[in-house]
């Protein structure tokens, strides 16, 4: 799949806190990444990936996603601090989209996860993905509440939590979601940049 260029940079900035970019990654960025995953400690690894993958096979994961997966990164400066990845490769039905996300564990909870998945929905409703599917572990109680703060309904499927988000709806909630996580103020599609306020 051809995937249409979505407006980024997005840049980020907050009084008192370094600056964010929030761009694309491409092949260029395979090592980025990896070393990026291998900063994750031990419970945000087994989030991400449901469990444990040799280096053989993360590398393989990683150069097959910036080839054919839409995946955003967040930078503090220069270094990756969290991924996510649009995948409508493989048997995913048209107009579907599957979701990964990765926060660096001194970024959890300060808003990171909440700016990417809204860049991620503003990518697949620019690549005619109307529904985002979830998949996570059970244990993964960071990522149900992300995905159920734009509206999927988690629910428990082959020992997993699964659901959806409706893209449309998502981003409606986006501007809301934002909002309210103060300090972050969201602006509209299209937007270049996205600006924390105190």
């Amino acid at each position: 799949m051809v995937f249409k260029v979505l407006q980024l940079p997005w840049h980020v900035a907050a009084p008192g806190q370094s600056d964010l970019t929030i761009r694309r990654l491409g092949p260029k960025d395979c090592d980025t990444f990896i070393a990026h995953l291998h900063e994750l400690n031990f419970d945000d690894f087994r989030d991400r990936f449901n469990g444990v993958v040799s280096d053989h096979w993360l590398l393989n994961y990683v150069g097959k996603s910036l080839k054919e997966a839409t995946v955003l990164g967040a930078f503090d400066g220069g270094h990756l601090i969290a991924v996510s990845e649009l995948h409508c490769e493989g048997g995913t039905p048209k107009g579907y989209g599957e979701s990964a996300f990765s926060v660096a564990s001194c970024w959890r909870r300060k808003g990171i996860g909440t700016l990417l998945i809204t860049a991620l929905l503003e990518a697949a409703r620019e690549n005619d993905v109307h529904t985002v599917l979830v998949e996570t572990g059970p244990q993964n109680i960071a990522m149900r509440e992300l995905a159920r703060k734009f509206g999927a309904n988690m629910h428990y499927e082959d020992c997993m939590s699964v659901g959806q988000i409706n893209v449309a709806e998502g981003l409606a909630t986006a501007e809301c979601s934002i909002a309210k996580f103060k300090p972050i103020v969201f602006e509209p599609a299209g937007v270049e940049h996205l600006r924390l306020t105190a």
